[in-house]
Order: structure tokens, then C-alpha cells, then sequence
């Protein structure tokens, strides 16, 4: 048996984030994981971050953590391949151009310079983009990608290095309730007494969340994403661009592209991990070549399948459960925790130690 101030359950973006934080104010951390540190969620998305929400919350979030990205390297010595070459939303009717329109106002207001383009900017920005049906785009010049899997190995190598102790391979099997307090949490390396138990377990939240007597309003969705491994050149320095018709986005990835679908299938049973459904690759391929007519010759070769934990309004769910006392959610990400978790985490840990939130 094991006492703590803090048990953290999942070890992806939010929970390594969160005990790095903790462990800066001094609480006793543990951070349990079923598999590897960054192995499920936080490490197969497709490792955009962006400015462009609609909420001011989210953006202040956004600016946040894309400041600490900029810096990853000299604050945890990794190099996580930050490429701030930007986020391009195409759009082709004018009600997506009055919404991304309002998006750009509340941006602004949060000291975020995206803004609208017309199409020669765009041209100039992705020539191989053929501006066919298109209006315009909504360009957030300080956005881009990275490697996430190096962000989250990192964080949890830093929240180690002050202190915190990670386990991986640690699955949670029951979480023993007593006086409306989560008094217990049985894992496959151990019992965990701790005062607070943290549910960042993203896609796997709910099921955690019933073993100590709660629900939360989060579906699993496959997130795939595919490789074109050789295309013909396109500039380096093309933004990550969203067709917002066809719900598709491409962007740089070596000496090819890297490619997904907005449409995310439920898992209503989320397994441990997923296999890529290779039956979407047709499909895709066919929408990417309209929009970038120079990669209708080109196929996928390689693909991965991860889970994203979808809210109703695609905001996280972040706070105490009204289940019982002693149980701080951080999860309900919506396929958006890169771009929110490092941002959210001082305030996370802030209220999780009775401090007052720093956001």
C-alpha cells in the first residue's frame, strides 16, 4: 500500500502536464498508466496546435501552451520538431466566412494575429492548393505541428526528474469508495491510498469514472491518420491546411504528406489500441487530390489509429465530480488536448492544492 497527495490516472499530455505542475508545488505525485507514457491518445494524434477556436477560453489555452512549445526544448532539453508554419481553414460559402470571421474577432482579442485571406494569398501560401469552389482561407500564421509523442515523454521525464513517480503498465482495476471519498485505487502494480485522484485516462475517463460511482458525457472516436510516404515536391514551409468542405487536412511530413478526416467514427468500447481501418484510404486519398491535384498519382503507404474523448460542445470537462469529494476530472479533450493541456495545467494544479486557478 502506498499513500499520496495525488494520484494521476493516465499518463498522456493531461496527466504528465498535470504532475510536472503538482510536483512544482511541492505534492507527492503519482502518475499510473495502463500502457507507455505517451503510448495511446496523446501520442498518435497528428500533432497540430492551434490558436484558431472560437472561445476565448480555448484560445487563452492555446496561447499558453504554444508558448511553452516554442521554448520545449531549453525548458525540458527535447527537441519536439516545432514547425511554426501555420493553420490554413479554406472555406468556400459565406456562412463559414461570417463564422471564421467571428472566430477571427475573438482571436484578436486574445492577441492572436490570424486573419482572413483572399485567394492569391493563399496561392502564395500552398501553390499546390487548386483554389477551385473556394472563397478563401483563415490563416494563423504562429500556429503549426510537432511531434507529441516527444512532448508527452517529455513532460513525463520532467515531472519524473522533480520528483514524481511514473508507472507504466499499471492498469487501474477498482477504485474503493468509502463516505463519498475515493479512498483507494487498486492498479496491476499495486494499492494506491491517495488524497486526490486525478481522471485524465482521456478515451478510457468514463469507464474510470463509473468505477468510483460517476458519469461523464464523453464518446470515444477513432482518429486515423495516413501517410503518403514519396510525393511530388510541395513547398516545405506549406501550412497545415483544412479543407472545411471536404473535412480533410494536409500537411508536410518528410519527404511526403500526412493526411485524416475531420469524420470520426464511435468506439463505443474503447480496447486498449487500435488498428488502422485502411477502408477510409480510397476515400481520403480521393479528397486530398481534389483539393492538391498533384497528389492524385500518389497513395498512402502507412497509417496509424488512435482515440480522441469527444465532448458534446468540444470543450474538456475540467473540475471535481460530483460523485465524490476527493476525484478532479481533466479529460474530454475532444481531440484538442496538444493544443489546451500545457496551457490548463498551472490552473489544474493550482485548484487540485486548493490554490486559486492561475486562468
Amino acid at each position: 500500500m502506498t499513500t499520496c497527495d495525488v494520484l494521476i490516472v493516465g499518463g498522456g499530455v493531461a496527466g504528465s502536464s498535470i504532475a510536472h505542475e503538482l510536483r512544482g508545488r511541492g505534492a507527492e505525485v503519482v502518475m499510473v498508466d495502463r500502457g507507455r507514457v505517451g503510448g495511446a491518445s496523446s501520442g498518435l494524434n497528428a500533432g497540430g496546435v492551434r490558436h484558431q477556436f472560437f472561445h476565448p477560453p480555448n484560445i487563452r489555452a492555446a496561447k499558453a501552451t504554444i508558448g511553452i512549445m516554442r521554448d520545449f526544448g531549453d525548458r525540458f532539453g527535447v527537441d519536439i520538431g516545432f514547425r511554426q508554419v501555420g493553420y490554413l481553414f479554406l472555406y468556400s460559402s459565406e456562412a463559414q466566412e461570417a463564422r471564421f470571421r467571428q472566430a477571427v474577432a475573438a482571436q484578436n482579442a486574445c492577441g492572436v494575429p490570424s486573419r482572413l485571406i483572399g485567394l492569391d494569398e493563399v496561392r502564395a501560401l500552398a501553390p499546390e492548393v487548386s483554389p477551385e469552389g473556394l472563397r478563401g482561407g483563415c490563416f494563423g500564421p504562429t500556429d503549426g505541428y510537432l511531434d507529441p509523442r516527444a512532448v508527452t515523454e517529455g513532460l513525463a521525464r520532467a515531472a519524473r526528474e522533480r520528483g514524481a513517480r511514473v508507472l507504466e503498465n499499471a492498469e487501474v482495476l477498482s477504485v474503493e469508495v468509502s463516505r463519498g471519498r475515493a479512498t483507494a485505487v487498486v492498479t496491476s502494480q499495486g494499492r494506491f491510498m491517495p488524497a486526490v485522484v486525478v481522471n485524465a485516462a482521456g478515451a478510457w475517463a468514463p469507464g474510470l469514472a463509473a468505477r468510483y460511482g460517476d458519469t461523464l458525457a464523453i464518446t470515444p472516436r477513432r482518429s486515423q491518420i495516413f501517410v503518403m510516404e514519396h510525393t511530388p515536391p510541395l513547398a516545405r514551409d506549406m501550412p497545415h491546411t483544412f479543407d472545411s468542405d471536404a473535412m480533410v487536412y494536409v500537411r508536410i511530413d518528410g519527404a511526403g504528406i500526412r493526411s485524416g478526416s475531420a469524420v470520426k467514427p464511435i468506439i463505443p468500447d474503447p480496447p486498449p489500441a487500435l488498428e488502422a481501418d485502411w477502408r477510409e484510404a480510397d476515400e481520403l486519398q480521393r479528397r486530398v487530390a481534389h483539393r492538391v491535384p498533384s497528389l492524385r498519382a500518389s497513395r498512402f503507404t502507412r497509417a496509424w489509429a488512435g482515440l480522441i474523448e469527444v465532448t458534446a460542445d468540444n470543450n474538456p470537462i475540467l473540475g471535481w465530480s460530483g460523485a465524490v469529494e476527493n476525484v478532479y476530472i481533466a479529460a474530454g479533450f475532444s481531440g484538442h488536448g496538444m493544443c489546451f493541456a500545457l496551457g490548463l495545467a498551472p490552473s489544474i494544479a493550482a485548484e487540485i492544492v486548493r490554490e486559486s486557478p492561475e486562468m
